[in-house]
C-alpha cells in the first residue's frame, strides 16, 4: 500500500467500527459472549483509548527528534478505566474527530518525515511509516472479534 493509502485505512478504521456496532443494544455490547474475552463495549473502548495514543505517538514522531514512545498494559487500561461506564457512541465520536484530524496532519507531510523514527520501549526504533501501518492494522484486528461477537449474539436471540 501507499502513504497515502494507509492514510485513508487509518482515517476510515472508526467508521468501519461504528458500522460493525450499528443496532446493538447497550446490554448486547455490554455483554460477553465469548466468556473470558473483552465485550464489544470494551473492544470499542480499547479503541478509542488505542486510537488516541496512536495520533499521539504519530505526532511524537512527526514533532520531536528522537521520541520515546510508551508501551502500555492495554488490560490495565480495560480494566481500571471503568469501561462499561463509558459512552459508546462519545468513543464512536471521538476516535471519527481525532483519525480525521489526525489524517490532516499526516497528509501534508513530506516524504522524507516518513523515515523519522521514534523509540518504542518495548518494539525499538520504528519509522513514522511503520508506526502509522500499525495503527492503521490495529482496527482490523479488533474488528474480527466484534463481528465474531455480534455473530454470537445474533444467533442466540
Amino acid at each position: 500500500m501507499t502513504i497515502k493509502e494507509w492514510i485513508d485505512k487509518y482515517e476510515h478504521g472508526p467508521a468501519e467500527v461504528r458500522a460493525a456496532v450499528a443496532g446493538l443494544s447497550e446490554e448486547q455490547v455490554k455483554s460477553f459472549p465469548v466468556p473470558g474475552t473483552w465485550s464489544i463495549q470494551q473492544i470499542v473502548m480499547h479503541l478509542a483509548d488505542s486510537d488516541l495514543i496512536g495520533a499521539d505517538r504519530l505526532k511524537r514522531i512527526i514533532a520531536m527528534d528522537h521520541a520515546v514512545i510508551q508501551a502500555y498494559d492495554e488490560n490495565q487500561f480495560t480494566k481500571n478505566l471503568h469501561y462499561h461506564d463509558q459512552s459508546l457512541q462519545d468513543a464512536l465520536d471521538l476516535m471519527e474527530i481525532n483519525s480525521r484530524q489526525t489524517a490532516r496532519i499526516l497528509r501534508k507531510l513530506p516524504e522524507a518525515a516518513w523515515e523519522r523514527k521514534g523509540m518504542h520501549t518495548e518494539v525499538g526504533a520504528i519509522s513514522l511509516a511503520e508506526m502509522l501501518q500499525r495503527i492503521a492494522n490495529h482496527v482490523d484486528h479488533h474488528l474480527k472479534f466484534i463481528h465474531q461477537k455480534r455473530k454470537l449474539l445474533q444467533a442466540a436471540k
